[in-house]
């Protein structure tokens, strides 16, 4: 991680993320992938920022939708967001 993130050259002049696995690479990137794509990527740390007495630490861990599927567990159905 610290090979991608640690690159000097990870934000156009703008400040903007750019694509490449490591710097400036738009070659390697897939054609539907925008600077959008590379902010949803970056979703996971999300949670690195809450604190440590939040629900999502605290709380005893619980099963994701996708293990409750394949394993034939109840699970809620996705549904239409409305914002």
């Amino acid at each position: 991680m610290h090979r991608m993130y640690d690159q000097q050259n990870n934000f156009d002049s703008n400040g903007w993320l750019v694509l490449g696995f490591c710097g400036s690479q738009p070659d390697i990137a897939d054609s539907y992938t925008s600077t959008g794509s590379l902010y949803m990527a970056t979703l996971g740390f999300l949670p690195l920022g809450l604190p440590e007495d939040d629900p999502f630490w605290i709380n005893p861990p619980a099963d994701w939708t996708a293990k409750k599927a394949w394993s034939g567990q109840a699970f809620k159905k996705d549904y239409h967001v409305e914002y």
